[in-house]
């Protein structure tokens, strides 16, 4: 799948069904878990895309569809980019963490036209949990109240080094 300059996909490709019954001897039953579809190519896409795919037979088995049909939502979107703090959640009572660097560059996806400034109200955070489970205190960032029309937001550093300090 590709997309023209300034489109992307809006979410994962749906299937209906999304899955089939399979009828057969035993033997040739226990080691199926999955049916694949053909290969479809879908290029330069800026709209929404839908249409029917055969499934791939599976020798010795009958299957309850032999096609489906397949929907993929597609969308024009922006790209803003913002200097955003990475703050700390979640930190017990008498412990301090400090996340270094202490601010990101976020480059939000944004859907065409834009209802609303996706930089308001988001907040970006490493939660203590996640510091106490990483390895060498090395944490991504959380996104909080990220805005209705937000495809996905890349941060910058991807890993930011924490660091706890117990207060006396």
């Amino acid at each position: 799948v590709s997309f023209k300059p300034q489109y992307m996909a809006m979410g994962q490709i749906r299937l209906q069904p999304d899955s089939v019954t399979i009828y057969g001897e035993p033997f040739h039953l226990e080691h199926i878990d999955r049916v694949f579809t053909r290969t479809i190519d879908l290029h330069n896409l800026k709209s929404s895309a839908h249409g029917v795919i055969r499934l791939e037979p599976v020798h010795g088995v009958r299957m309850s569809a032999t096609e489906v049909n397949y929907s993929l939502d597609v969308t024009r979107f922006v790209e803003i980019r913002s200097e955003v703090s990475v703050g700390v959640r979640n930190v017990p009572a008498g412990k301090k963490l400090s996340v270094y660097p202490s601010t990101a560059s976020v480059v939000f996806k944004c859907a065409f036209p834009l209802s609303q400034d996706p930089t308001e109200g988001v907040q970006f955070y490493i939660d203590y949990a996640d510091f106490k489970s990483s390895i060498g205190g090395k944490c991504i960032a959380h996104a909080s109240r990220v805005p209705e029309g937000v495809i996905e937001c890349t941060v910058t550093p991807e890993v930011f080094d924490c660091v706890e300090e117990g207060r006396q």
